[in-house]
C-alpha cells in the first residue's frame, strides 16, 4: 500500500479505528492545536512515497533498519528508508505472502514475515537496495536470503555488540572491524570512499536534532499530553532518518519547542497523568498508545532502538563516531550494560510503571525484556510485558484490556 493512500483515510474514533494509517489520522486530528505536530505527521505520511518518487528520479535510496544510519546515508547522498515503515504503512496481504508463497512458519516473528512479504509485493518499487545490520536479528538475516532472488541488492553489516568483558582488547578489535564495515558500505552506496567532511557535517546535524528532541522530551515532563504518546514515538523514529527531509524535520522540531514553551497545560481526560516508561521495540499497534493516553497515562520515558540520550562524538573520526553510537545503543547491548541507563530514564521521568514490549515470536526480545523486567521487579517498580504484532491492524481486545488495567492500577 502506497503512503499516498493515507489521504483517503476516513476519520474514525474509538474501536472503529482499524489500521495504523487511521490511528495516525486520528492522532493528527487530536493534535489540531499544534502546527508542528501536524507537520510531523505530514512528513511521516509522505515518507515512503516521497522517497520512492525521489529514487525514481535518480536519487540514491536504500532500505535500512532506521537506527543510526542517517548521518552516513546522507553523507553519501542517499535517502534512508526505514524498514519499520513496511509494517506501519504496508499491506495486509504481506503476511499471507510470507506464509503461503515463501512458506515461512506461522510461529516466525511477525516483523520478519511481514517485511519479507511486503518487499515481495513491492517488486515494482524503484528502491532495490537493502542494508541489513546482521546483529539485529538472525531470522531477519535468513529472510533477506529469500528476497535476494527478486532483484534486491543486499549489503550486510557485520554484527557487533559491546562485550561484557574487554579481555585482550576485544572492544578495540570490534570497533576497528565495524568501522571498516561502514567504510565498505559507503563505497557500496556511492562507488567511492566516504567524504569525511560531509560525514562530520551530518554528525553535527544529528547532534542538533538530538538536542532538540531531548528538549521536547523535557518539556513533556510538565505538559505530557501536548505531544501524545504516538506523536512522541514518531519524533523518536524521525531522529534516525528525518523522514527523508532533514531540513524540514529540523524546522518541525524548532517549531514544536517554540509552541511547547508557551503552550497552556493540557489536562488528561481522567484528571491526572500517570508517568510511564516504554522499554523495547517500537510498537506497531498504535491503539496501545491511544489506550494509554485515554486511561490517564503518558509515556514520558523511552528506551527503544532509537536512542537520543547518547550524543555523537565529534572528537572522533566520523566513522569511528558512528561505531561508538552503535556500541552505546541501549537495546542492542547486553542488559548488564544498560540497566543503570534504564534506571536513569525512569528516575528522570518519575515513572510509576514500565511497559516491556516485544514482537510476538522474537526470542531475542523476549529474553532481553524478561531480564530487564526481573531487575525492576526486584526494585519494586511495577511492569507489564506486552507482546504485539508487526502486521497492519488494531491491537487485540485482550492486549488493550491488559494495558488499561495496568494504567488504572497505577492511578
Amino acid at each position: 500500500m502506497s503512503v499516498s493512500r493515507a489521504t483517503s483515510v476516513v476519520q474514525k474514533t474509538g474501536d472503529d479505528v482499524q489500521s495504523q494509517l487511521e490511528y495516525v489520522e486520528q492522532s493528527k486530528a487530536e493534535h489540531g492545536y499544534s502546527r508542528a505536530v501536524q507537520r510531523l505527521y505530514d512528513l511521516a505520511l509522505r515518507y515512503v512515497e516521497d522517497a520512492e518518487e525521489a529514487c525514481h528520479r535518480g536519487r540514491r535510496t536504500a532500505w535500512c533498519m532506521g537506527l543510526w544510519e542517517g548521518p552516513l546515508f546522507y553523507a553519501c547522498d542517499t535517502t534512508p528508508l526505514s524498514m519499520t515503515e513496511l509494517g506501519r504503512l504496508g499491506s495486509t496481504d504481506a503476511l499471507a505472502v510470507a506464509e503461503n508463497f515463501f512458506q515461512v512458519p506461522k510461529e516466525t516473528c511477525s516483523m520478519v514475515s511481514f517485511s519479507l512479504g511486503e518487499w515481495y509485493l513491492r517488486t515494482q518499487s524503484p528502491v532495490r537496495k537493502i542494508v541489513i545490520f546482521a546483529g539485529i536479528c538472525e531470522p531477519y538475516n535468513m529472510a533477506i536470503e529469500l528476497i535476494k532472488d527478486y532483484d534486491y541488492d543486499i549489503y550486510r553489516l557485520g554484527a557487533v555488540n559491546k562485550p561484557l568483558l574487554d579481555l585482550g582488547g576485544r572492544e578495540d578489535n570490534m570497533r576497528r572491524y565495524f568501522t571498516s564495515e561502514l567504510a565498505d558500505l559507503a563505497v557500496w552506496l556511492t562507488g567511492k570512499p566516504l567524504d569525511e567532511g560531509r560525514m562530520l557535517f551530518e554528525i553535527r546535524r544529528a547532534n542538533r536534532i538530538l538536542t532538540q528532541i531531548r528538549t521536547i522530551l523535557d518539556l513533556r515532563l510538565t505538559n505530557p499530553l501536548y505531544v501524545k504518546s504516538l506523536a512522541a514515538m514518531y519524533l523518536l523514529m524521525g531522529s534516525a532518518h528525518y523522514f527523508g527531509k532533514p531540513e524540514e524535520f529540523e524546522e518541525v522540531l524548532a517549531l514544536l519547542i517554540e509552541e511547547m514553551r508557551v503552550a497552556p497545560y493540557l489536562p488528561s481526560p481522567k484528571g491526572h497523568v500517570v508517568p510511564l516508561t516504554w522499554i523495547g521495540a517500537r510498537g506497531q499497534e498504535f491503539g496501545v498508545y491511544q489506550a494509554i493516553d485515554d486511561c490517564g497515562g503518558a509515556i514520558l520515558g523511552w528506551v527503544t532502538p532509537n536512542q537520543v540520550a547518547h550524543p555523537w562524538r565529534e572528537d572522533l573520526p566520523p566513522l569511528e563516531s558512528l561505531t561508538d553510537q552503535v556500541l552505546a545503543n541501549l537495546t542492542t547491548s547486553s542488559p548488564v550494560h544498560t540497566l543503570k541507563a534504564l534506571d536513569a530514564v525512569i528516575q528522570r521521568t518519575g515513572s510509576k510503571g514500565v511497559f516491556f514490549y516485544c514482537v510476538i515470536g522474537c526470542s531475542f526480545g523476549g529474553v532481553y525484556l524478561e531480564m530487564v523486567r526481573d531487575y525492576f521487579h526486584k526494585k519494586g517498580i511495577p511492569g507489564i510485558n506486552l507482546e504485539g504484532s508487526f502486521r497492519v491492524g488494531p491491537p487485540s481486545g485482550q492486549l488493550l484490556t491488559r494495558v488499561r488495567a495496568f494504567v488504572e492500577m497505577l492511578s
